[in-house]
């Protein structure tokens, strides 16, 4: 059950973070709203192919032998969905998204080796100083975080 949940965060975290409607989404994806609700919060049936739909217009960079269950994860989903959280957490995501493509990396290997140097942590502490500023900025700011050079 608390992967369905963390699976749904995730799909909602990705659709906000694109600037996509439940409707749009579920419309693309030949289910109704209803149903990608209940998949957004953890809950209802829903076919594989229907999840392998919604990850596919998320554009979701999903390979089954790499899928494991981390504390990292575990911790992410215990947050307080708040609204700032939600505006940090669509924040965090951007950041790894834009860090990770001109650093020629995937998501997940940037998601990681940030979350390991503390870069996580530092761009939810200092949200409210980044969020307005520019990628090339932000990724000039994590690229010194981590020690490296874009």
């Amino acid at each position: 059950m608390e992967n369905k949940v963390l699976l749904g965060k995730l799909i909602r975290e990705k659709r906000l973070f694109l600037n996509l409607t439940m409707d749009e989404v579920a419309k693309k994806a030949g289910i109704t709203r209803a149903t990608l609700s209940s998949i957004e919060n953890g809950q209802g049936n829903y076919s594989i192919n229907n999840l392998f739909e919604i990850l596919d217009i998320l554009s979701f960079d999903l390979r089954l032998s790499e899928i494991k269950r981390t504390k990292n994860f575990k911790n992410r989903a215990k947050r307080i969905n708040t609204s700032l959280d939600k505006k940090i957490n669509s924040f965090i995501i951007m950041c790894v998204e834009q860090y990770a493509l001109a650093s020629k990396r995937s998501s997940r290997d940037t998601y990681k080796k940030m979350f390991e140097k503390g870069v996580i942590n530092e761009l939810k502490e200092d949200y409210i100083d980044l969020h307005g500023m520019s990628t090339l900025y932000i990724n000039d700011h994590i690229s010194s975080l981590l020690g490296e050079h874009l």
